[in-house]
């Protein structure tokens, strides 16, 4: 009967470290499924909108709209209007992701959320006594401003195309006392933009070049547990190309030796249709459309992943 018991005991046991490794490897690959590691600063490379999505992630040479306050804050020297931003992205039976940002010229602010929902917590013969939640918590703040506003490279070539940057995030994790825990890093960025057709290649009516020095300076997220984690340094190179005032198609290079591609058609001026493709560890595809009408513009993604849940996202955003 003892012996009976101990077998029991341990069958139980080893079910809880199977569940118990489970929720972590599923909640690890979710944050991940966007980004190419497991950890909790994967927050970030979940983007802020659905436009960049849908364009496979490549945004750091063209960072002409919202996302810019995450992907080149650079691109914010050339904002022209108050700009109000928010995202919601639903993953089945895994988790939420969602998304405030208010954009300013030259400056923006951004709120990011990623939730895991409610995970068991049970007892040592497997029954359920309680819930936890594991949450991430991300505050972004960008700056952006062209060489032709500071007076020291006004009078530098080309000083209305070159932009610089600078963007610190804030990140907390919330779940059980030992994995709690907060952090802070800084990226710079660069950006240089023409938007006026090409002296050489009429067809190409704008172009950008982008750089990002990602988590370049940093505080390690430290947790309750005294274990801590620090910010992965990342360089990302990126270029987007205009054709005729309708096709944009946009690619981003990291140091990870990730590769996101993008493509954007605006049949019409109102209507916008995109695709894009991304190799971050695994390749995987995304689709999206977007539509403007006045002051207001609502996009939406779909990434189908191989192995998880597909990402569904939505986007609105209101100008004045």
């Amino acid at each position: 009967m003892v012996n009976e018991k101990k077998h029991a005991g341990y069958q139980i046991g080893a079910a809880r470290r199977i569940v118990f490794i489970t929720v972590l490897f599923t909640l690890f690959t979710s944050l991940a499924a966007v980004g190419g590691y497991a950890s909790a600063v994967s927050l970030f490379d979940l983007g802020m909108d659905a436009r960049a999505l849908a364009m496979g992630g490549a945004f750091v040479g063209l960072a002409d709209d919202r996302s810019s306050l995450q992907c080149n804050p650079a691109g914010l020297a050339w904002g022209h209007a108050l700009t109000l931003l928010s995202s919601y992205e639903t993953r089945p039976s895994t988790g939420s992701y969602g998304s405030i940002a208010l954009l300013m010229p030259y400056v923006g602010f951004g709120i990011d959320y990623f939730d895991f929902g409610d995970i068991p917590k049970a007892d040592e013969y497997g029954n359920v006594i309680d819930t936890f939640r594991y949450r991430n918590y991300a505050l972004v703040a960008g700056a952006g401003v062209r060489a032709a506003d500071l007076p020291l490279l006004s009078r530098v070539p080309l000083a209305e195309n070159i932009g610089f940057g600078l963007s610190v995030k804030f990140l907390n994790v919330s779940t059980l006392e030992p994995g709690s825990g907060s952090g802070f890093a800084i990226d710079i960025p660069l950006l240089f933009r023409s938007e006026s057709p090409s002296p050489r290649v009429p067809i190409i009516t704008s172009y950008g070049f982008g750089l990002v020095f990602k988590n370049i300076i940093g505080l390690p997220i430290k947790y309750e547990g005294e274990h801590q984690e620090n910010w992965p340094k990342e360089i990302v190179i990126g270029t987007a190309f205009e054709f005729l005032d309708r096709v944009i198609m946009a690619a981003d290079l990291t140091s990870k030796k990730d590769f996101h591609l993008g493509l954007e058609w605006n049949p019409i001026s109102y209507i916008s249709l995109r695709g894009g493709v991304k190799y971050d560890g695994l390749w995987v595809c995304s689709f999206g459309m977007g539509a403007r009408f006045h002051n207001f513009v609502f996009d939406f993604a779909v990434v189908p992943h191989p192995y998880l849940t597909s990402e569904f996202r939505g986007s609105l955003g209101v100008r004045w």
